[in-house]
């Protein structure tokens, strides 16, 4: 059993002590059957398995390990909920060796399943990885041919300011911060942004769709 009754009603177990006040609440006042409280352990549990593996406590096969000990009947549920916040945790501007370690955990999760799709999965994510890393040598690549022009050019580093009387005057910008400033490398990011952003978000409803 994992609650007790007690002559005054219910009686909190020491893994309901240590849940959020918050949760704790809602346990409280609502009507809740045995099974409830056990999904919602787990679900607890789900939750601290992903906060050790985000901070690099656990590896991808050490965390499928850590679902296959889950003793609760609807364990796929939870293995696919885990798997979609994995996949939240993902963004255009995530480290590769980050991005790897996610990839590598949804599959290690996948073939926990009954009805498992690892390869279609492994496909989209590796379209995946090849966006963000395309996306981001793009941008690096515009970055390099404007901070090229600004050294070649001194003038556009050149800016008008005003002081604090309101006389105008001209102030020298350092490369890269010249580099922010013209219109064409604003144009170019937004649209950028925009485009890749786009891409991605089709990506990650793709995958999210397969689990």
């Amino acid at each position: 059993m994992i609650f007790k009754k007690s002559p005054g009603g219910w009686k909190m177990e020491k893994w309901e002590e240590k849940l959020p006040p918050r949760v704790r609440e809602r346990l409280a006042s609502i009507k809740i059957t045995p099974e409830d409280r056990a999904r919602i352990k787990a679900q607890e549990k789900v939750k601290s398995i992903l906060s050790a593996f985000y901070q690099d406590k656990l590896t991808p096969e050490q965390l499928g390990e850590e679902f296959k000990k889950l003793e609760i009947e609807n364990r796929e549920f939870l293995i696919k909920e885990a798997q979609t916040r994995i996949v939240d945790s993902i963004g255009l501007q995530i480290l590769p060796e980050d991005f790897k370690k996610r990839g590598k955990a949804l599959l290690v999760l996948e073939r926990l399943k009954k009805e498992a799709k690892p390869s279609l999965i492994k496909a989209e994510i590796n379209l995946l990885g090849e966006l963000i890393k395309r996306c981001k040598e793009e941008k690096e690549r515009v970055y390099s041919q404007l901070k090229q022009q600004v050294e070649e050019n001194p003038e556009l580093r050149m800016r008008k300011a005003k002081t604090e009387g309101g006389e105008e005057i001209l102030v020298q910008l350092s490369v890269d911060e010249a580099v922010l400033t013209l219109p064409e490398w604003r144009e170019f990011v937004s649209q950028h942004e925009e485009a890749c952003s786009s891409q991605f978000a089709q990506l990650i409803d793709r995958i999210k769709n397969l689990l």
